[in-house]
């Protein structure tokens, strides 16, 4: 009969193991499978991983299984089923998609559950049960343990499919990379940069936020093909040395620096290796034909060390191409392009403020350079679309705007996000914000600050997240804001709730960065 029970537990146990490992794979896949980064996750949120009753339950039943092993079994049983079925999975932001590097952990996970399983079968059942439960109990650190076993494996495939991009872009004649990095703008800049450049030759760019090695790998592997003439790749970077690994694999021609700020802190620690690290796009462009287009409204491209020749773009007459009268309203943008030789090129966009005028003076920048007709460029710029969930103007029904801004946000960014949202003067400006993640040991000092800056173009703002909130309450709590305009939800549902109770069809309403799964 103990053998029967013991078998029952460990089915169970499979169950509420799966349940506990779903989760946490999915915010390693979220933190690009990185341990480091996994572990901090889990360092914020240990309440909710040592859940203090689940490990009491787990605790009494063996205890009892030493005195009476019946009895202990039977409350083992009790035990797995309660938390099973008391078991919530939250709705996901970011789908957990299983890949076939989460295949191979289950593979492993799997051969794991059978030792165990063989174990328990063959050793006294009192240890068995004991055995059981603490692996349960640490089930979220086994997610951590898994990933470091197959780690030999995975840098082995990797390695494969590195070198099979390589190759691939070696074999394609005329085919030139540009890549393109910064702390932010870079996702829509590629867009941009795509949009024109497709009016005049075949071009291919990584899709969506497709930024890290692995991704930047499969769209050469999949959608690169000997047809095209330019590949627009977006590289991102958390650590030293992620930018020149990209490099390494696609050999760019010309690189696009759109920022150098205090984005991901947390890993990177200071802005130095922030600049160390986009540079390495710099330094990875040929010596007598590379060249590298900065963003020279930026003070850290402007302080940088760079020895290939480069192009300046920006807002004012100290760059090579930049906009000159500006025009920012509700409804978009109008400014001319001044290039080279004093020529001009007048632009009109849908998008919104200063960022994407930016974007677009660089892809002009390198439109021109790379020999594109004024018509042609013209006819591309007609074509651009706001990037989803950057700036992306959605009308509602009832006459109300919303500005969807809801992708990871940044220090600047968010700041211009603000401005745009001061410009619908006639409108009640509602704000709602976690406020923004990422930033080290200056999360609070810049939270505070985005508080401060809120103030000044929002007639009601709404948090989200009691802790995230913090900082940037205390910022709004330092002006005269009248705090009666200002709610703290929970979480977006909250808001969204909240935002329905106050909007009128003259409102617009600013969803600046929606928090992804793993910062919940």
């Amino acid at each position: 009969m103990n053998r029967v029970f013991i078998n029952a537990i460990l089915i169970l146990f499979i169950v509420f193991f799966y349940l506990k490992n779903r989760h946490g794979l999915h915010i390693l896949q979220l933190e690009n499978y990185y341990n480091d980064r996994y572990i901090v996750w889990m360092k914020k949120n240990l309440s909710k991983i040592f859940n203090i009753k689940m490990i009491g339950l787990f605790l009494i039943s063996s205890i009892v299984a030493y005195i009476n092993i019946n009895i202990g079994l039977i409350l083992s049983c009790l035990t797995y089923i309660l938390l099973i079925f008391n078991h919530k999975r939250n709705k996901e932001k970011k789908p957990f998609v299983v890949t076939i590097r989460i295949k191979r952990m289950y593979i492993t996970y799997l051969i794991l559950i059978i030792l165990l399983a063989i174990s328990a079968n063959v050793i006294d059942y009192k240890i068995s049960l004991s055995i059981i439960n603490i692996v349960a109990i640490f089930s979220y650190v086994w997610v951590y343990i898994v990933n470091l076993l197959n780690r030999p494996l995975e840098k082995y495939i990797r390695r494969g499919f590195c070198k099979k991009a390589n190759s691939k872009l070696k074999d394609i004649n005329g085919l030139e990379v540009i890549g393109i990095t910064g702390s932010y703008g870079k996702t829509s800049t590629k867009y941009v940069v795509n949009t024109i450049l497709s009016q005049k030759y075949n071009t291919v760019m990584t899709p969506e936020s497709y930024n890290t090695t692995m991704g930047v790998v499969r769209t050469v592997n999949e959608k690169v093909s000997s047809t095209h003439k330019f590949f627009v790749c977006e590289m991102g970077a958390k650590y030293i040395g992620d930018i020149k690994e990209i490099c390494d694999i696609v050999e760019p021609k010309y690189a696009i620096i759109t920022a150098i700020g205090p984005q991901h802190l947390d890993t990177f620690k200071n802005i130095e290796n922030i600049s160390k690290t986009k540079l390495e796009l710099v330094d990875a462009i040929p010596e007598d034909n590379g060249i590298a287009f900065v963003n020279w409204e930026d003070e850290n491209i402007r302080k940088a060390k760079i020895n290939k020749k480069i192009i300046k773009y920006g807002l004012t007459s100290a760059s090579d191409y930049y906009a000159d009268n500006i025009v920012i309203t509700e409804k978009g943008s109008s400014f001319d392009v001044v290039m080279p030789k004093k020529r001009k090129i007048n632009i009109k966009t849908k998008l919104l403020g200063e960022l994407n005028i930016l974007n677009i003076v660089c892809a002009i920048s390198v439109a021109d350079t790379l020999g594109l007709s004024e018509d042609e460029i013209k006819i591309g710029v007609k074509y651009i679309k706001p990037v989803k969930h950057r700036l992306e103007l959605k009308q509602n029904p009832n006459g109300s705007i919303i500005i969807d801004d809801a992708y990871n946000s940044n220090v600047k960014g968010a700041k211009m996000a603000l401005e745009v949202l001061k410009t619908f003067e006639n409108r009640k400006r509602i704000l709602i914000t976690p406020g923004i993640v990422e930033l080290g040991e200056k999360s609070n000092e810049i939270n505070k600050e985005l508080g401060i800056l809120a103030t000044k173009s929002s007639d009601f703002i709404i948090l989200v997240g009691a802790n995230q909130a913090v900082p940037i309450y205390e910022g709004i709590k330092e002006t005269n804001y009248s705090l009666e305009n200002v709610f703290i939800a929970e979480n977006l549902q909250e808001a969204l709730l909240k935002m329905n109770e106050i909007i009128d069809n003259n409102s617009v309403v600013l969803l600046e960065n929606d928090l992804p799964d793993n910062y919940l």
